[in-house]
């Protein structure tokens, strides 16, 4: 309940008193509030639940010895992706929208761009909704999503995170290595990068059932299906993209994709990159493996990124233009970079905490380019 709420509630039931009853009344009334407040404020900070995360040493330490027993999975979502152009999946559900807006593409553009900052459509319905619009046109979508996809993309881009991604990969089959790679991302920008080496890599590329793996190739699963840009897709090779397609996941447990993550998942060390673990199948695979490891669990690792203190210093001053927060602030004698340090504090316990939850620990970092050196010094120490 907010000071103000507090107040009127008080001042409805002081009508019935005379005037001086009545100041002396809110008076206390008042005080005791505040005092009360603070107490909060403070047993908020006293309470806070504690990490479950371990040293960063010490996950750097569990990472380099699963890779030097060939038991690290690295598993890559659709933030390595970004910098060559691709879109996040908001920008491209949004695209996608754009093409069943009946106007020319810039009134279309402005329109979707409107509708999903006004609306914000949850992400899998949105999918489900363009999954059925193209499916009732007779066009194949994953030929939409895959024209989508690349428009734009420079996949000769520079990468020095791609560039310890593929220095991971040289030789399969001899130790240490990979145990393979796990990719959510629909483009074929890993293997273009592991084709446009001056090595001899083997690899093979896993997005159905039926595909036979050499001893000496990493296996690169697409568990959402792969779009291969110079490919001409397979009718029967859908993607994961919907609603339909998550529900059609929770019913079949033995599905190849859930398999290979559960196995995965249960018995090697994965490293999440580019992830953000908010995939509703993810956290159930991770779930089911977690509980039948038993009592021999090895964490997995997720990297996330530090909210900077300037981003968080800009969304409090915004929200404190808000009077009636910021008389809230002021009379509970709130310090701002307190303030701030403690809710990135909550903000750090609370991430940590649910990763951990789904036996993955996390290891914080101040900027996105920290990873590739993350990497090359794990290669190195190992080597």
């Amino acid at each position: 309940m907010s000071i103000k709420d507090s107040n009127n509630i008080f001042l409805s039931f002081t009508d019935t008193l005379d005037d001086n009853e009545k100041k002396k009344k809110i008076k206390e009334s008042t005080k005791k509030f505040l005092e009360k407040y603070l107490e909060l404020q403070n047993n908020i900070k006293i309470e806070l639940p504690k990490s479950n995360n371990i040293s960063k040493q010490q996950s750097s330490r569990n990472i380099y010895e699963a890779y030097q027993n060939d038991k690290l999975v690295l598993v890559i979502g659709a933030g390595v992706s970004i910098e060559f152009g691709i879109p996040n999946w908001n920008d491209l559900l949004q695209k996608i929208m754009v093409q069943t807006i009946q106007k020319d593409n810039d009134v279309s553009e402005v329109l979707s761009s409107m509708f999903n900052k006004i609306f914000s459509p949850n992400p899998l319905i949105s999918g489900r909704y363009l999954q059925s619009y193209f499916e009732n046109k007779k066009e194949s979508f994953e030929s939409v999503v895959k024209e989508t996809l690349y428009t734009g993309v420079d996949k000769t881009k520079e990468s020095i995170l791609f560039n310890e991604i593929v220095k991971l990969c040289v030789a399969p089959g001899k130790s240490p290595n990979l145990d393979s790679i796990i990719s959510y991302n629909f483009d074929d920008i890993l293997e273009f990068k592991l084709d446009n080496t001056n090595l001899d890599i083997p690899y093979k590329s896993v997005y159905g059932v039926g595909t036979e793996i050499k001893i000496d190739e990493l296996p690169i699963y697409h568990v959402h299906g792969f779009l291969a840009e110079n490919k001409k897709n397979n009718p029967d090779e859908k993607i994961t993209f919907g609603e339909n397609n998550y529900h059609q996941q929770y019913s079949d447990l033995y599905s190849w994709n859930n398999i290979v993550q559960i196995n995965k998942f249960r018995d090697n060390t994965c490293l999440f990159i580019g992830s953000s673990l908010s995939d509703p199948n993810i956290r159930r695979l991770l779930d089911i493996s977690l509980k039948q490891k038993g009592n021999k669990r090895k964490h997995h690792y997720i990297f996330k990124k530090r909210v900077s203190t300037d981003f968080l210093r800009e969304k409090i001053n915004n929200l404190l233009e808000n009077s009636e927060l910021l008389t809230q602030k002021n009379n509970a004698n709130l310090n701002f970079d307190e303030t701030l340090k403690f809710l990135r504090d909550v903000h750090e316990r609370f991430e940590e905490n649910d990763s951990a939850s789904l036996g993955v620990q996390t290891i914080w970092i101040e900027e996105w380019n920290e990873i590739p050196k993350f990497l090359k010094k794990m290669r190195e120490n190992v080597a």
